[in-house]
């Protein structure tokens, strides 16, 4: 027996030389694993790029729809100031935890939150010459942790694409432009999400 089968049996207060090798044999499969699982995230991380970004970006567009129909329906106004603050600041703090610079993501997120209510504002028009019954999906439970979700999926995308040396730049304007397919989301809406995730990386 060596020193460190020797230390690990006390350690451990292993009786013998069997429950020692089994410890051992557990260790080292743990050990692997999670040296896979650090391996495969870090890859992942590495693979990021402006389309999954993007796309993350439109995927929360198409919860307004929702959010404009729940609030409509419920007599709630569109505009919740202390909701957006709220809002803001947690993703202020999640971005910065992640490493991103808090004065340049800052106009991002609040261009999201304009666009964001521009396109309920256009919905709530549309409905009142032509209205619908379709019901939405719940404010509370469905809707704000999807957003939250997908708000958390964006940072961390953001985060990855920063450190991996990416930059948003002009010619990705067309790419951008391309995936962002949310009814109501008009050329204006997305020149103001695109220049401020320009300004991300600027």
């Amino acid at each position: 027996m060596n020193k460190l089968q020797l230390i690990m049996m006390n350690l451990f207060n292993c009786k013998d030389k069997a429950s020692m090798k089994h410890l051992h044999k557990m260790r080292i499969k743990k050990y692997g694993l999670l040296c896979l699982i650090l391996s495969f995230s870090g890859s992942a991380m590495a693979n990021v790029d402006v389309d999954s970004i993007f796309n993350t970006i439109n995927e929360r567009l198409t919860y307004m729809q929702d959010v404009a129909l729940y609030k409509a329906q419920h007599h709630l106004a569109i505009e919740d100031l202390a909701r957006e603050k709220q809002v803001l600041a947690s993703a202020m703090q999640a971005a910065s935890q992640l490493g991103l610079p808090a004065n340049k993501v800052d106009s991002f997120f609040k261009a999201q939150i304009a666009v964001a209510k521009a396109i309920q504002y256009r919905y709530r028009a549309h409905w009142l010459a032509s209205p619908t019954s379709r019901t939405p999906e719940d404010l509370k439970t469905q809707i704000r942790p999807a957003l939250i979700k997908l708000g958390k999926q964006l940072n961390t995308e953001l985060a990855a694409y920063v450190k991996q040396g990416g930059h948003f730049m002009q010619a990705q304007y067309p790419r951008f432009s391309d995936a962002i397919n949310v009814k109501y989301v008009t050329d204006a809406d997305k020149k103001l999400l695109f220049n401020a995730l320009i300004k991300i990386t600027e």
